[in-house]
């Protein structure tokens, strides 16, 4: 991580565009799940443009990888200045005005550790956190994300009062919503026009707590830079019918998608459960 942090801009771009090519070439598992997804998603997309988007989410998904050295290494206030452009601010500041408390809905989308570095220097974040599976790097994760002073929760019960309490309080929450839950934590809801199993957590704290819900996502721009987006939610989040909340909530992670598409994590299995309840098969085995 540390070498990953003092590699110049060029080199990083360099190294992406590589591991993307090697990646098409070898036809790899992730590749597959790539493809699988966006086929899913973008039906009606013209079969050349497909492949291109293809093509540019197993780079952008390099340049994420490339870039956690200096996500995770550098000092925040370095970071916050690769942060050029700011959109949708008044959004952010009228959620916090309102004295609700705050879900941060952050996709995987862009940059998204950058997020709790821009937002932490002004409001304590609390964050959803899963452990990594990947041994050591745990205490790396949270050393990084915890730099300005965010508290990191883990799921279960415990978690869930730590982030019913910070909103309680008027505190600000961060959860990653398009993650796949649990089974016993997730109902079915359209994504991108797929039933899709969904996290119920979020839409839980809103209607518990009446917090408001603001999305937010660090897209990546040229030469090293980002563009931080603060988007609305979907009104339908905060209906009490539960189908109804989970379909608002999928639909504003599918807006923020739909803003620079080559930019999500396409190669994670967010439709892996069919709605009977048995694995969709992407070819990757």
């Amino acid at each position: 991580m540390h070498i990953l942090a003092i590699l110049p801009q060029r080199v990083v771009v360099a190294f992406s565009r590589a591991s993307a090519w090697l990646m098409w070439q070898s036809n790899a598992r992730i590749r597959k799940v790539t493809e699988g997804n966006i086929a899913i998603c973008f039906p009606d997309l013209p079969d050349d443009e497909r492949t291109q988007l293809v093509r540019n989410s197993l780079y952008e998904l390099n340049m994420c990888i490339f870039e956690l050295g200096r996500s995770w290494m550098w000092k925040p206030e370095r970071l916050e200045a690769k942060i050029t452009r700011v959109v949708g601010m008044d959004i952010w500041r009228a959620a916090i005005a309102a004295g609700k408390g705050t879900v941060m809905l952050v996709p995987h989308l862009g940059n998204w550790e950058l997020t709790s570095i821009y937002l932490g220097k002004d409001h304590p974040l609390t964050i959803l956190y899963r452990e990594p599976k990947r041994t050591g790097l745990g205490d790396i994760v949270r050393h990084a994300r915890e730099r300005r002073g965010a508290k990191l929760v883990s799921g279960g019960s415990s978690g869930v009062r730590s982030l019913l309490k910070a909103l309680k309080t008027g505190g600000v929450v961060t959860i990653l919503p398009d993650q796949v839950p649990p089974i016993s934590s997730g109902e079915f809801a359209p994504f991108f026009g797929e039933s899709t199993l969904t996290m119920t957590l979020v839409t839980n704290l809103i209607q518990r707590t009446g917090a408001n819900a603001v999305c937010c996502y660090c897209k990546r721009l040229p030469y090293g830079e980002y563009e931080l987006v603060f988007r609305e939610v979907d009104q339908d989040l905060y209906s009490a019918d539960c189908d109804t909340a989970l379909a608002g909530l999928n639909k504003s992670v599918e807006r923020c998608v739909r803003d620079c598409p080559e930019q999500y994590q396409w190669q994670y299995k967010r439709f892996k459960f069919l709605p009977n309840m048995e694995k969709r098969d992407y070819g990757d085995s």
